[in-house]
């Protein structure tokens, strides 16, 4: 043998822990690296087919059209009276409210005037 091997083959023998605990890590990051290869090469399809046999669920804007109009059928009239009382007794105490601000203002009682009148003249 030439002495070249010699040399390689004590190297070997003195540092033979070091040696395979390094061929142990590259094995076991070979063995990782083609176990992701595989499972994306194989997953990836399988993950889309199964995503597009998912029935699919109703959308938002038809989810929304469906609860309006459900609404509208069997509550409306309920709603409508709701809404015209409520909106009736805030108009008329926001109106108060600005007459006795007005009134407060210029320490008099206003005259009421008619919206017709001003408009015909």
């Amino acid at each position: 043998m030439s002495q070249a091997k010699v040399d390689k083959r004590k190297y070997e023998k003195v540092h033979r822990k070091e040696i395979e605990k390094k061929r142990k890590i590259k094995t076991a990051v070979i063995c990782i690296v083609v176990a992701l290869a595989i499972g994306a090469f194989v997953g990836v399809p399988v993950g889309i087919s199964i995503y597009k046999s998912i029935p699919k669920f109703v959308g938002d804007s038809s989810l929304g059209a469906f609860i309006t109009t459900y609404i509208d059928d069997n509550y409306s009239a309920e709603l409508e009276s709701f809404g015209t009382t409520t909106e009736a007794a805030e108009t008329t105490e926001a109106e108060d409210e600005v007459e006795q601000a007005v009134e407060d203002a210029l320490g008099a009682e206003l005259e009421s005037v008619d919206v017709e009148d001003l408009t015909e003249e």
